[in-house]
C-alpha cells in the first residue's frame, strides 16, 4: 500500500475508497439473483406445454390474461391459485374491466385432461373474451434419424 507522505492534519479528506462498498453491493447482488431465482422456482406451476409446429408469439404489449392447469388439475389465474370456477369468472371480469380487447391464452399440461382445457375456454366465453390461444411450444430436434 502507498502512504502518503504529506501528513498535514489541516487538510480534509481529499479521496474516498469506494472499493468496499462495490465488494458489499457485488456480494448483496449475488445474493438478490439467487433468492429470486429460487422463488420463482418453488412458486412455478410446473407445465409441459404440448408441442405445435405452427405456434406463434404473441404481442408482448397486448392486454391478456393467462389461465393454466396442471396435469394434477391446479388451475391458477395470471400465476395465483384459484379454486372454483365462480374465483376464475371474477378474475376474467375484473381484467375485462380494464379493457374489453383482453385475450384469453390457455396453457395446459400435455398430461391434463383435455376437458380442463375445453372448461376453461368456456369460461373464457362465458365472461365475453372474444379472443383466446393455446400456448405451445416448438417441438425439440431429435438427433436420429426418422425412421
Amino acid at each position: 500500500m502507498a502512504a502518503d507522505t504529506n501528513q498535514d492534519d489541516d487538510e480534509g479528506i481529499n479521496s474516498i475508497n469506494v472499493t468496499p462498498l462495490v465488494d458489499v453491493m457485488l456480494v448483496l447482488l449475488i445474493i438478490f439473483m439467487v433468492t429470486t431465482t429460487k422463488i420463482q422456482e418453488s412458486e412455478a406451476l410446473a407445465i409441459d406445454k404440448p408441442d405445435a409446429q405452427t405456434g406463434q408469439k404473441l404481442e408482448p404489449k397486448q392486454h391478456h390474461i393467462l389461465l393454466t392447469c396442471a396435469k394434477d388439475g391446479t388451475l391458477q389465474v395470471d400465476h395465483q391459485p384459484v379454486d372454483g370456477d365462480a374465483a376464475i369468472k371474477d378474475a376474467i371480469t375484473r381484467k375485462l374491466a380494464e379493457g374489453r380487447d383482453l385475450q384469453g391464452i390457455i396453457q395446459c399440461d400435455e398430461e391434463a385432461q383435455v376437458r380442463s382445457m375445453i372448461h376453461l375456454v368456456d369460461l373464457l366465453r362465458e365472461a365475453g373474451v372474444k379472443k383466446y390461444a393455446i400456448a405451445t411450444e416448438k417441438p425439440k430436434a431429435t438427433t436420429g434419424a426418422p425412421s
